[in-house]
């Protein structure tokens, strides 16, 4: 039995440089409290939270005492961000905002602004109620129609002068067969891919990756749209494959002593979960080579 971990798995360059900014404020003996949970990655943000991060719910906002109580901590927006009225009311609240918002998000953040304030309309491909697409609605006055499959389509104005965006985490197969119906609705719409080219790339590589083993176990947080997307890729390319979310649902029946196993998962798993992965898998393959 071999174990491998999948060389390019591992957080996005957005996620490792929020983690990064929460770690070394932690590590100064800040007090921190993150908007939101900072990803979806459950056992990632119970460690930080044993280094001191504090999380509280967005709509902490909408709720004086509580966000009265948290007076003299420092509040991290998460990589998914947040709409630019809630930023502003933090702001004006006195607190010291860090703003861990990714890169590629803020991007597409100022496009819907820059774009509603034109008087468009705005179309963002995505999953309903997903925290980086209620913060990029709250770039728009939350005026935005979200598309997640073709009955949405209805809501659409064909009228109005349309600009179409996308969730940065979507497949890039869903956004481009979304987009060829808006255009049948709306023929005057301008498109623009604002799917993150990391997670883009990401595709073919677990593809290949999930291809070249025997048996693939797949680390993510149930919460990720992003391992739920990358998870379905590697299940069709490599129909022996699992998903689990910690190494309890890790089942040793799915092992065969001649298995190459793989270990991969999400932009939002780090890479101690695919090591201590690799370790029980190891121990296991000790066990079978002694019998």
């Amino acid at each position: 039995m071999k174990v491998i971990i999948d060389p390019q798995a591992g957080f996005c360059p957005g996620v490792r440089r929020a983690v990064a900014q929460v770690e070394t404020r932690l590590q100064r003996g800040e007090s921190l409290t993150a908007l939101g949970a900072l990803i979806h990655n459950q056992r990632e943000i119970d460690r930080l939270a044993g280094l001191g991060l504090e999380t509280v719910s967005q709509e902490v906002a909408d709720r004086p005492e509580e966000l009265a109580a948290l007076k003299g901590r420092e509040l991290f927006i998460r990589t998914h961000g947040v709409g630019s009225a809630l930023q502003n009311q933090l702001h004006e609240s006195g607190f010291d905002i860090i703003d861990g918002t990714c890169p590629t998000v803020k991007r597409v953040q100022k496009l819907a602004a820059e774009h509603h304030r034109r008087g468009e309309q705005i179309v963002i491909i995505g999953k309903k109620g997903h925290a980086e697409v209620i913060g990029i609605l709250g770039h728009c006055d939350n005026m935005g129609i979200v598309v997640a499959d073709e009955e949405d389509l209805m809501i659409i104005d064909p009228e109005r002068k349309t600009f179409v965006i996308a969730q940065t985490t979507i497949g890039g197969e869903q956004f481009r067969r979304l987009c060829r119906l808006i255009a049948g609705r709306a023929p005057g719409a301008t498109f623009m891919d604002t799917t993150c080219p990391f997670i883009t790339r990401r595709y073919d590589q677990i593809a290949g990756f999930a291809a070249s083993v025997s048996l693939l176990i797949f680390v993510g947080g149930r919460e990720s749209s992003n391992s739920k997307v990358l998870f379905e890729i590697c299940r069709q390319r490599n129909p022996r494959s699992h998903r689990i979310e910690s190494p309890a649902e890790l089942d040793y029946t799915w092992i065969r002593p001649e298995d190459t196993i793989g270990i991969t998962g999400g932009a939002s798993t780090p890479q101690w979960q695919f090591e201590e992965i690799r370790d029980l898998l190891g121990q296991a393959a000790t066990q079978l080579e002694s019998k």
